[in-house]
């Protein structure tokens, strides 16, 4: 049964479409079949991996029958897409546990090692329903005030609905340089034994994943981004 990793925040600009990439560019390359679903109206991730305007979306797998869902497109060797769908914005009316029970109602969990579940940068329905299907849940925030009290913020109201998820937190573009002063200390005090001990730094050559997620990595940023990959799968016996 597939392992479901959503990774989430309720604001953008943390950079989790950029952290998805990497990590199932790098389980797919260890051979794990991965399962990409994109509920944001954006369709930033279904960008990444080509698959944009399709007639079969996760707008249909969230509010149409699922069964024999034809809305399952290749990506690259490894790599399948649920794309998102730019009116995804208006469905509103679904129950908070509805991707759950589809994907159990579809058989999918059974024809992946992983599903990675790429939500909106808002907590709405899309959001909540990433939430409760996941089985490890990530959620990351850069080196400024902002996004460390809109992930302080976050993670409390997560903490109020009782998930199953797995829940870490991922400091993510870390640059000594010109990070706040003292705010990874702020990360720890605040999260503890949530927080990932190793942040992801902050990699001009990350972002040009988002543009070709087969872009070649050097070896030394590949050794950062296995480091974290291996954290999300493993948790804290990684």
């Amino acid at each position: 049964m597939a392992k479901i990793i959503t990774t989430a925040s309720w604001k953008g600009g943390t950079g989790k479409t950029t952290l998805n990439t990497a990590l199932i560019r790098l389980l797919a390359e260890g051979g794990k079949k991965v399962l990409i679903i994109d509920l944001d109206s954006n369709c930033a991730i279904s960008q990444v991996f080509g698959q944009i305007l399709k007639d079969i979306t996760s707008m249909e797998f969230l509010s149409a029958g699922i069964d024999n869902f034809k809305g399952v497109y290749p990506c690259a060797e490894n790599i399948d897409i649920i794309p998102g769908n730019i009116k995804n914005v208006l469905l509103n009316n679904i129950s908070d546990v509805q991707l759950k029970i589809n994907l159990k109602r579809s058989g999918l969990g059974e024809k992946y090692d992983y599903i990675i579940i790429d939500p909106p940068g808002y907590l709405g329905a899309h959001t909540r329903n990433a939430l409760f299907a996941a089985d490890v849940l990530i959620i990351p925030g850069t080196c400024s005030r902002i996004d460390f009290e809109a992930t302080r913020l976050f993670f409390e109201e997560v903490q109020q609905y009782g998930l199953d998820a797995d829940t870490y937190i991922c400091i993510n573009a870390f640059n000594a340089k010109t990070n706040l002063p003292g705010i990874c200390e702020m990360y720890q005090e605040t999260f503890g034994e949530f927080l990932i001990p190793d942040p992801v730094p902050y990699i001009s050559s990350l972002k040009k994943l988002t543009n070709d997620f087969r872009y070649p990595l050097h070896a030394s940023v590949r050794k950062r981004l296995e480091n974290y990959v291996n954290y999300v799968i493993g948790g804290k016996n990684a």
